[in-house]
C-alpha cells in the first residue's frame, strides 16, 4: 500500500465519526462556499488600507492574485491532459461525504485556486495573507477527509497555486504597467 493511499485512509477514516465535523467538512468541501469565501475576502481587500499608498499595495496584491490563478489554472489544465488520476473512491472503499467528481483527482483544482490566490496576497502583506492560507489548508484537507482527493493530489496543487503566486508577484515585472494601469483606471472611476 502507498504512503499516499496510507495518509488517504489515515484521514478519510475521521469521517463519520462525528456528525459536527462531517457537517463542517460537507460546509468547507463544497465547490462553492470557500470560494466564494476568498472571493469575497479580496474584493475587501482591494478596498482595504489606511492610506493610497496602503489601498494600492492591496490592490496590486488583488490583481497579482488573480493573475496567479489564471496561470495556475492553466497549468492544471495541461496537466489534466498529460495525466489522469482516478478519485480515490474509483478504486478503494472511502467514506464519501461528497458528489463523486469525474475528472482527473491530480493535481487538486481546490488546493490550486486556494494557495494561488493565498500566497499572492502572503507575499505582499502577511496577515490577510494567513487568514486566506488557513482558509485554502482548511479548503484542501476536507477534500481529503471527504473522500475525494488523495493528499498528493493536495499538495501537488498547493505548490502549483504557490509557484504560480511567487512567480507573479516575485518575477512578474512585467505585468506592473498593466496593473498599475487598472488601479489608476480604478481610481478614476472611484473603484479603488
Amino acid at each position: 500500500m502507498s504512503f499516499d493511499l496510507q495518509l488517504f485512509q489515515l484521514i478519510n477514516n475521521l469521517a463519520g465519526r462525528s456528525a459536527i465535523l462531517d457537517g463542517l467538512a460537507r460546509l468547507l468541501v463544497n465547490d462553492y462556499f470557500l470560494t466564494t469565501a476568498m472571493s469575497l475576502f479580496l474584493v475587501a481587500f482591494w478596498f482595504e488600507g489606511r492610506t493610497q499608498s496602503q489601498r494600492g499595495q492591496n490592490q496590486r496584491a488583488v490583481l497579482q492574485a488573480l493573475i496567479a490563478l489564471f496561470i495556475a489554472n492553466i497549468i492544471l489544465k495541461l496537466c489534466n491532459l498529460v495525466y489522469f488520476r482516478p478519485r480515490p473512491f474509483v478504486d478503494h472503499q472511502v467514506n464519501l461525504l461528497f458528489y463523486r467528481p469525474t475528472d482527473s483527482s491530480f493535481p487538486s483544482n481546490a488546493a490550486t485556486v486556494g494557495f494561488s490566490l493565498a500566497i499572492a496576497v502572503w507575499l505582499t502583506n502577511r496577515r490577510p495573507g494567513a487568514l486566506l492560507l488557513v482558509l485554502a489548508t482548511l479548503f484542501g484537507l476536507s477534500r481529503i477527509y471527504c473522500g475525494i482527493h488523495y493528499l498528493l493530489d493536495v499538495v501537488a496543487g498547493a505548490l502549483l497555486g504557490a509557484l504560480s503566486a511567487y512567480l507573479v508577484v516575485k518575477r512578474g515585472e512585467f505585468f506592473d504597467p498593466v496593473l498599475s494601469l487598472i488601479i489608476r483606471t480604478g481610481r478614476r472611476l472611484c473603484l479603488a
